[in-house]
This record gives C-alpha cells, structure tokens and sequence, in this order.
C-alpha cells in the first residue's frame, strides 16, 4: 500500500487493538452514493473515533473475517443510535467497508462479542 499517496485515503489509523485501519476515498465515495449519513458533515471524523475507540465490536452478521465496530451515540425515545463501522481483514490492515447509524444491533446474540460491553 502507498503510504506516501494520503489523498487517496480518508483516514489511516489504527483500531482499539493497535491494527492498522484504512479508509479509502474510493471506498467512501462508492458507499456515501448508498448511504446518505456518510454525507454529513463530521461523519468521518466519528467513523475514525468509533474505529479507535468503539464502545464494542462483534464479528460480522453476513461474512467472515469482518468486524462491527460500533460506538452509542444517543439515544431517542428509549432506542440508542449507534455509529457501526464494517471493517474486512486485509493481509497487513483492515480495511474499512461502509459506516452507517442503526437503532439496533445486527449482530447481537447472533454472533461473537470480540471485545467491549453491549449491555443494551
């Protein structure tokens, strides 16, 4: 991976484990067509946060060797917002797939809790 083109990326950083994250702006533009919340303004910066710091992660619903990262954000009407962070292993990195702001969790008590508290 070209470290040195960062205009091709939106963010790298590295996860609440110290694994390496990249988000590319390929990535974001094909995923901001599909999901509207990804054209608000901050949005990338709170998809960085909840990559660094999620509240916690499960393994995903659909497909193997990826992640749901996912951080509360508020709650309304007694239903909490999350921001949730689909990432895919890569072979030296993950890789960031799409980032969206559901009122449920897909995953619980259907897949593993890798790390964190969901106690909704």
């Amino acid at each position: 991976m070209a470290e040195d083109n960062k205009e091709n990326y939106c963010f790298i950083t590295k996860d609440y484990s110290g694994l390496r994250v990249v988000f590319t702006k390929k990535q974001y533009e094909l995923k901001a067509k599909l999901r509207p919340e990804l054209r608000e303004k901050g949005i990338l910066d709170r998809v960085k946060e909840t990559t660094e710091s999620p509240d916690f992660v499960y393994e995903d619903y659909e497909k193997k060797n990826r992640f749901a990262y996912y951080s509360r954000e508020y709650r309304i009407n007694s239903r909490t917002r999350y921001m949730k962070v689909i990432l895919s292993k890569g072979k030296n990195c993950l890789f960031t797939i799409t980032a969206f702001r559901p009122d449920y969790v897909k995953e619980r008590n259907k897949t593993k809790l890798l790390y964190g508290n969901d106690n909704e």
